[in-house]
């Protein structure tokens, strides 16, 4: 288990080496996940003590699952994109330090549900560097700022 990671330390890894202010919705990946992969995260996200579930299922391309790991904190699940499976959250919503804890306990379920690590970019920076990684054998985090 890693040492805990402070909001401030959590915002401020997004923070571009310019000083610009990051864009807001960090896209968070499972990495080598497949489509059988959804039934199984969906199931363990339905099972956990979030404080708040909701599911659309409106059509494939807008299917969403949403899930408040900690109150102010949501973060979607993109199912119906397939696979890899992707979501977001709202760095905004990151203002202390239970915050980003329930953010990373989140982090951790999807990672030791499925048996593989989960990334996180700074939004739009397909295939650039991960800002922070799970290790799904280990559950360790490994925080890695921009600047």
């Amino acid at each position: 288990m890693n040492p805990e990671i402070s909001a401030a330390a959590f915002r401020w890894a997004f923070q571009e080496a310019n000083g610009l202010e990051p864009l807001v919705l960090p896209d968070v990946e499972v990495i080598d996940s497949l489509e059988a992969d959804i039934d199984t995260l969906r199931d363990a996200l339905r099972g956990a003590l979030w404080t708040r579930v909701e599911e659309q299922r409106a059509g494939d391309e807008a299917e969403r699952f949403v899930v408040w790991p900690i109150d102010g904190v949501q973060v979607n699940f993109f199912f119906g994109w397939g696979a890899p499976i992707e979501f977001d959250f709202d760095l905004r919503e990151i203002v202390d330090d239970e915050a980003v804890n329930g953010l990373l306990r989140l982090f951790r379920l999807v990672s030791s549900a499925l048996g593989k690590d989960v990334i996180v970019r700074a939004e739009g920076d397909q295939g650039g560097p991960p800002v922070l990684h799970i290790d799904s054998g280990t559950g360790d985090i490994v925080l890695s700022p921009l600047s």
